[in-house]
């Protein structure tokens, strides 16, 4: 440079300076033209994996463009910041619901909700302003693309069976909102009266049950106007969002639960009043249902028999208190209680028990449906009492009738003979075993007139039992004449309900004398040829 004058070496200092001052112009713009640069950028291979957007409070500055598209398309209301905050918070849970980050933080990174998906949502903010980029972490290769295409074409299959469907389906985030729904559940919240009941419990389970990933509840809607209420059971399925529901309509089903459970109350009802013990057991020998009276006639606790005992427990405990009789041989006594079992599920069982403490019960059992078997337990005593003292009278009046010397025989209103006393059996020679309910009044007649000597006043005894119009009370005195007898006084007298007695007598000794000591004296009654059984029941 000794050289050079004072005029080159300024001229080449002032070159030097403004090549200096073109590099730091370059810089500087560079610089400046570096963030509009990340609105799209793409990678080597010329696939884009980023995607910016800025906000400046609801409305968007910046955005690439097919996801301006793409949001117009879409469909969805509201503001910039609203439709894009619908399309990225279901991939992104999590994403602020305002375009602003909380007070003190500036930046923030939400990962994506599949766990294949490697995508990540930056957030952020400076001033009033919101920078949003989403960011691919893989490029988009071909198969990619075919996957992408095939998520596509299932996704719109899906959609279409999901808008078709007559099930109310939908989604919501845990705030209750309302994310996607199909025509049904629009249907169902446009038809019934306060139709966000069918969420509610979903809202109560996310603040305590977030580790219940299943949700399931039955809930009663109102419907608008007149109709009757309707039934639906909702399940639900948390993910990291919110509910995926779907809700099925229970009415019909409720309905008949509630028809089945009045017509057991009913029946339960019913049972309380009667005075049979019931006891039903079920197809697993069970006990599911009985009535008061069982514990009364029984004096089995209601503890006892709502523990729902073994039907082998059951009667173990009846024989321990003595309310069944004791077996004779208690090694075959499971055998036989086995045997009880099958007879009463073919409805073949009924026994009479009589217990030390003078009770008597009738015992039936019977089969139910399903394989179930249901016993009766009927006290009886009464009735055996009543059976036994009316026995007595029959057997005493019996006694007083045998004791009587006339000859006594009682027509019914129908006019059978149905008694008849030991003096009328001597004299016709019926036999004690003798079967007296098919001999007619004209059988009767046929009997008396074969030990007739003569015909006399038979005809007339005859038309007095045979006259239905007749109602006097008064007897009518009639005489018959028999062999080995002679003339005796009959007697017709009209009793109770229609039956008539007829008397004969007093007889003498010779005609109460049996057959074979009547032969001997002479005196045989006589026999027609070809007389009915009815006719010789003496013979």
């Amino acid at each position: 440079m000794a050289g050079l004058g004072f005029t080159e070496v300024g001229l080449a200092l002032m070159i030097s300076l403004a090549l200096t001052a073109t590099c730091i112009t370059v810089i500087a713009l560079c610089a400046r033209r570096q963030p509009a640069r990340h609105v799209a950028e793409v990678d080597n291979f010329g696939h884009i994996n980023h995607a910016v957007f800025i906000f400046d409070e609801q409305r968007m500055i910046s955005a690439p463009r097919d996801w301006r598209e793409a949001m117009d398309d879409s469909g969805l209301e509201g503001s910039d910041w609203e439709r894009l905050h619908l399309m990225l918070s279901q991939r992104f849970p999590g994403m602020p619901e305002l375009p602003e980050l909380p007070e003190g933080e500036t930046f923030r990174i939400y990962s994506a909700t599949l766990a294949d998906d490697d995508a990540v949502l930056r957030i952020r903010q400076v001033g009033t302003r919101l920078r949003i980029t989403v960011r691919e972490n893989g490029p988009g290769g071909l198969s990619d693309r075919h996957k992408a295409r095939l998520d596509q074409i299932r996704l719109k299959r899906l959609q279409q069976a999901v808008e078709k469907i007559s099930i109310p389906v939908w989604s919501m985030d845990f705030d209750g909102r309302i994310l996607e729904e199909n025509p049904a559940f629009t249907a169902l919240r446009q038809q019934q009266t306060g139709a966000h009941d069918i969420t509610a419990p979903l809202l109560r389970g996310s603040e305590t049950e977030h580790d219940q990933p299943d949700f399931t509840y039955r809930v009663m809607l109102d419907p608008r106007g007149r109709s009757p209420e309707r039934w639906y059971d909702v399940s639900a399925h948390r993910h990291q969002g919110g509910w995926h529901c779907a809700a099925q309509d229970m009415t019909a089903l409720v309905r008949a639960e509630l028809a089945q459970r009045n017509f057991v109350q009913t029946l339960t009802k019913t049972f309380a009043q009667l005075s049979t013990g019931l006891a039903i057991f079920d197809r697993d020998r069970q006990l599911i249902l009985f009535n008061p009276s069982l514990v009364d006639l029984t004096s089995l606790s209601p503890e006892f028999l709502t523990s729902r005992p073994t039907l082998i427990h059951f009667f173990d405990n009846l024989r321990d208190r003595q309310i069944m009789p004791e077996p004779k041989n208690y090694a075959s006594w499971r055998e036989q209680l086995s045997a009880l079992v099958s007879a009463a599920a073919d409805g073949r069982y009924q026994e009479t028990w009589s217990l030390s403490s003078g009770a008597t019960y009738r015992v039936t059992g019977r089969p139910h449906p399903n394989g179930a078997v249901a016993f009766l337990f009927e006290d009886i005593t009464d009735e055996i009492l009543m059976t036994r003292r009316f026995r007595q009278q029959l057997s005493l009046s019996q006694s007083v009738l045998d004791a009587i010397s006339d000859a006594i025989v009682i027509f019914d209103a129908q006019g059978i003979m149905s008694y008849c006393n030991s003096s009328y059996r001597h004299l016709f020679q019926i036999k004690e075993n003798a079967d007296l309910s098919e001999v007619s009044i004209q059988d009767a007649h046929r009997m008396w007139a074969r030990r007739a000597s003569a015909l006399g006043d038979l005809d007339q005894v005859l038309a007095r039992l045979t006259s239905r119009r007749e109602k006097r009370a008064e007897a009518s005195e009639y005489t018959l004449a028999l062999r080995g007898v002679g003339e005796v006084p009959c007697r017709v007298q009209t009793l109770v309900a229609g039956a008539c007695m007829v008397s004969i007598g007093p007889l003498r000794d010779v005609a109460l004398v049996p057959e074979a000591e009547q032969r001997k004296l002479g005196h045989v009654p006589g026999k027609r040829p070809g007389s009915t059984p009815q006719e010789t029941a003496a013979e």
